[in-house]
C-alpha cells in the first residue's frame, strides 16, 4: 500500500492555518491597541489629576468634558498642549481604529469585562389588553389570570395559557379579537404574531439606544416567550442603564430644507468658522485642505434626484476652495456626504457654539443611520439638513410590512422587495396634505435623530398608505420595516432582574482561568513529550494548533452575529476540549503501538492505527458534541458560554487529531522507509 496522495491534505491545513491566522489577527491588534490606549489615559489622568474611569469615559462621549476639564487646569502652555494632543489622538485615531477591530475581535462576556445584566420583560397582558375590541369584567379577569400563570412559570408558552384560560371559562377568543366568528386557532395565530411581533419592536429600540449611547460589544437575545435578555458591556451606572431602556424610540417624517437654503447656511458655516481661524475647532479643520478633484456645483449636489441616480456610486468633492467646512464634504446620489476620516471634524464643526447660532430656527443637520459605500472603494456618512418641525410622527403609523412590489409604478422595480406603510385615520388626512402641497420634494423617515431614508414624493397620497423602494433584499426591507414599526410601541417593556458585574472581577477572572489552562497545558505537552516521545511532540503540534483553530472560531463567529462569546465557563471549555485532544491522540498513539508490537511495519501500523481508533474518536466527540449542542440551544448564561468553546473546541479536536497529525506522519513515511518510530 502507497501513502496517500499528500498535497490535498496540506493544502487543506494550510488554508486551515490561514484562516485561523486572519480571524485571530484583530484580536490580537485589538488587546495592544487596548493596553496602549489604557496607558495612555492613565498618564493623562495623572497629569490632569482626575481619575482614570473619569477619562475612559469621557473619551467615549460626543461632549468635549475631558477638554473642558484641561482648560479649566492651571497648566503650563506645553504641557496642556502636549495632553491636548494625546486626547485628541485617543478620540479620533485610536477611537477609529480599535471600533475596527473590535468588531472582528473575539468577543467576551460580561462575567469577563464587566458591567450589567437585565433581564426585560414586554407586558403581554397589556398588548391582549390593548388588542381586545372590547373590554369587560370577564376579560379582565382572564387576563389576571394569564398575567399570573406567565408569571409563575416563565417558560410557558403564551398561545397555551391563553387558549387554557379562555377554554376554560368557554369564551371563544373571537369574542374579543379578531373577527366575529373565527376559530381559536386563525385568532391564537394572530395573537401569536402579534406578540412576536412586540417583542421584535422591543429588541430593535434596544439596539437603536444601546447603539446610541455607544456600548462596546452589546448582547440583546430573546429568552423565552416574553423576555429579553440584555447584556451591556462596561457600564456600572444602574440609573443611566434604566434611562436607556426606558424611552420610546421617536418615528418622524420631516421634509429636507429646499436645496438653495441648504447651500446658503452651508456657506455661511463656511463664513463664520473661516473669520475665526484662531479657535480650536476651525484650526483642526484647517488642516484637511478640500479636494477639489471633479469639483461638483453645491447647488447642484443638493438639488441632486436621489432617486434617478440610485446607481451612481461615486462620490465628488463639492467645489470649496479654501472652505474649511465644505472642503470636508462630497457630493453622492444628489446628498451630502461625509467621508468616515471626516466624520468627527464635522461633528465638531456642527457643535461649535458659533456655527449653532448661525444655523436658522427651523433647520437642523441630521445624520443618516449608517455608513454607505462610494464608487472609490471608500464608506461615506450621509448628512442631511431637515426642517425641524415634523409633518407626522410615529404615533400616526399602525402598521409597516414587507411586500413584493408589481412594478405598476415602475418596470424596474417589479418582483422587488418594499416597505409599505399604512396611517391611522388620522394620520392619512395629514399624509395626504403633506404629500399634496410637496411634491418632487424629499421626505425623510427619521428615527432616534437619525435619517433611515429620503425618497422623492412622486404624488399626492391620499390613502394613507405609501410605498419604500429601493430594497437590496428582503432582509434589508424587513428590518426597514420593524424599524418603522418599533415608533408606535404596541407595550411596555420593565426590568424583571438586574445585577452589576465589576470589571476587576473580570480581569481577575481572565488572569487566573488563562494561568489555569496555561500551566495544564504545558504540564499535558510535556507528559506526552516524555511518555511518546516524538510521536507525543506531533500530538502537542495538533494540541496547539486545536487552541488556535477554537480561539479564531470564536472570533469568526462571534463577528458573524451567531453568539460565540468567551466567558469565564468558556475558559473551562477550553480547558476541557485541551483534555479530549490529548484523549484522542492518545487513542490514536496506543493503537499505533499495538500495531507495531504485533510485527507491522511503521507505514502499516500507522495506517492501521488511525484506521482502528478512528471510530472509537468519532464516537465520543460526536456524542459529546450532541449534548454540547443542546446546551448551547436551550442553556443560557454561563450554561451556553461553556458549550460555545466546548463545541467549537470539538469540531477543531477531530480536525487535528485526525487530519493534521495523519498529515505529519505520511509525509514522514513518504520520504524514507522508516524502520522504527519513536513511540
Amino acid at each position: 500500500m502507497k501513502p496517500r496522495k499528500l498535497a490535498p491534505r496540506a493544502i487543506l491545513v494550510a488554508l486551515a492555518l490561514l484562516v485561523g491566522a486572519y480571524y485571530l489577527y484583530p484580536t490580537i491588534r485589538y488587546n495592544q491597541l487596548r493596553k496602549s490606549e489604557e496607558a495612555e489615559a492613565q498618564l493623562i489622568a495623572q497629569r490632569m489629576g482626575v481619575s482614570f474611569s473619569f477619562v475612559i469615559e469621557a473619551l467615549y462621549r460626543e461632549d468635549s468634558a475631558l477638554l473642558d476639564k484641561l482648560y479649566s487646569l492651571q497648566l503650563g502652555e506645553n504641557e496642556r498642549s502636549d495632553i491636548e494632543g494625546r486626547i485628541q489622538k485617543l478620540q479620533s485615531e485610536y477611537r477609529d481604529k480599535l471600533s475596527k477591530y473590535r468588531r472582528d475581535a473575539i468577543k467576551q462576556g460580561l462575567d469577563l469585562q464587566g458591567g450589567m445584566h437585565l433581564m426585560l420583560e414586554v407586558d403581554i397582558v397589556q398588548l391582549l389588553r390593548n388588542l381586545a375590541r372590547a373590554r369587560d369584567a370577564r376579560l379582565d379577569g382572564m387576563l389576571a389570570e394569564i398575567d399570573r400563570r406567565m408569571t409563575e412559570d416563565a417558560t410557558v408558552e403564551f398561545e397555551t395559557v391563553v387558549l387554557e384560560t379562555f377554554e376554560g371559562q368557554g369564551v371563544k377568543l373571537s369574542q374579543y379579537y379578531g373577527e366575529p366568528g373565527e376559530s381559536n386557532s386563525t385568532v391564537i395565530s394572530f395573537l401569536t404574531r402579534q406578540a412576536d411581533d412586540a417583542i421584535n419592536r422591543s429588541l430593535e429600540i434596544l439596539r437603536n439606544r444601546v447603539d446610541q449611547f455607544g456600548v462596546s460589544e452589546p448582547s440583546i437575545t430573546k429568552q423565552g416567550s416574553r423576555r429579553i435578555n440584555l447584556e451591556l458591556p462596561g457600564i456600572q451606572d444602574e440609573a443611566r442603564a434604566r434611562d436607556l431602556i426606558g424611552r420610546t424610540a421617536l418615528l418622524e417624517f420631516k421634509l429636507l430644507s429646499d436645496p438653495e437654503k441648504a447651500q446658503g447656511i452651508i456657506q455661511t458655516i463656511d463664513r463664520v468658522l473661516a473669520s475665526g481661524s484662531t479657535d480650536a475647532v476651525t484650526t483642526a479643520s484647517a488642516s484637511a485642505p478640500a479636494d477639489t478633484t471633479g469639483a461638483v456645483d453645491l447647488g447642484a449636489a443638493l438639488a441632486g434626484d436621489a432617486t434617478k441616480a440610485a446607481g451612481d456610486t461615486s462620490a465628488v468633492a463639492i467645489e470649496g476652495g479654501a472652505t474649511p467646512f465644505t472642503a470636508l464634504l462630497r457630493g453622492m446620489r444628489g446628498d451630502i456626504a461625509v467621508p468616515l476620516e471626516n466624520v468627527r471634524k464635522v461633528r465638531d464643526m456642527l457643535a461649535d457654539p458659533r456655527v449653532q447660532r448661525t444655523v436658522p430656527d427651523g433647520v437642523q443637520f441630521l445624520w443618516g443611520s449608517s455608513a454607505e459605500p462610494g464608487g472609490d472603494g471608500k464608506e461615506y456618512q450621509l448628512l442631511y439638513i431637515v426642517k425641524s418641525n415634523s409633518e407626522l410622527t410615529g404615533a400616526a403609523l399602525s402598521d409597516a410590512r414587507v411586500d413584493i412590489s408589481g412594478g405598476s409604478d415602475a418596470a424596474a422595480s417589479a418582483g422587488q422587495s418594499v416597505v409599505s406603510l399604512e396611517l391611522n385615520r388620522q394620520g392619512a388626512r395629514t399624509f395626504s396634505r403633506v404629500t399634496g402641497a410637496n411634491i418632487q420634494k424629499r421626505l425623510a423617515i427619521v428615527l432616534d435623530e437619525k435619517v433611515y431614508m429620503a425618497p422623492v414624493i412622486r404624488s399626492k397620497i391620499p390613502n394613507g398608505r405609501a410605498v419604500i423602494e429601493g430594497m437590496g433584499s428582503v432582509e434589508e426591507a424587513n428590518d426597514l420595516a420593524i424599524v418603522l414599526r418599533a415608533g408606535a410601541l404596541p407595550t411596555s417593556v420593565v426590568i424583571a432582574e438586574e445585577r452589576t458585574v465589576g470589571p476587576s472581577l473580570g480581569r481577575d477572572s481572565i488572569k487566573r482561568g488563562l494561568t489555569s489552562a496555561m500551566v495544564g497545558g504545558i504540564l499535558v505537552i510535556f507528559f506526552m513529550m516524555v511518555y511518546y516521545r516524538l510521536s507525543g511532540i506531533i500530538a502537542d503540534l495538533a494540541l496547539i494548533l486545536n487552541v488556535i483553530l477554537l480561539m479564531s472560531g470564536l472570533a469568526l463567529f462571534g463577528a458573524a452575529g451567531l453568539g460565540a462569546t468567551l466567558t469565564l465557563p468558556g475558559i473551562a471549555g477550553i480547558a476541557l476540549t485541551i483534555g479530549m485532544a490529548v484523549d484522542a491522540n492518545v487513542l490514536i498513539l496506543e493503537r499505533i503501538r499495538e500495531e507495531l508490537e504485533s510485527g507491522k511495519t511503521v507505514w502499516n501500523a500507522i495506517s492501521s492505527g488511525y484506521d482502528r481508533a478512528f471510530v472509537t474518536i468519532l464516537d465520543s466527540n460526536v456524542t459529546t458534541l450532541i449534548s454540547g449542542v443542546i446546551l448551547l440551544q436551550f442553556g443560557t448564561g454561563p450554561v451556553r458560554g461553556f458549550a460555545v468553546t466546548l463545541c467549537i473546541g470539538l469540531l477543531m479536536n477531530l480536525f487535528t487529531a485526525v487530519v493534521v497529525t495523519r498529515l505529519i506522519y505520511d509525509w514522514m513515511t513518504s520520504r524514507r522507509t522508516i524502520a522504527t518510530l519513536s513511540i
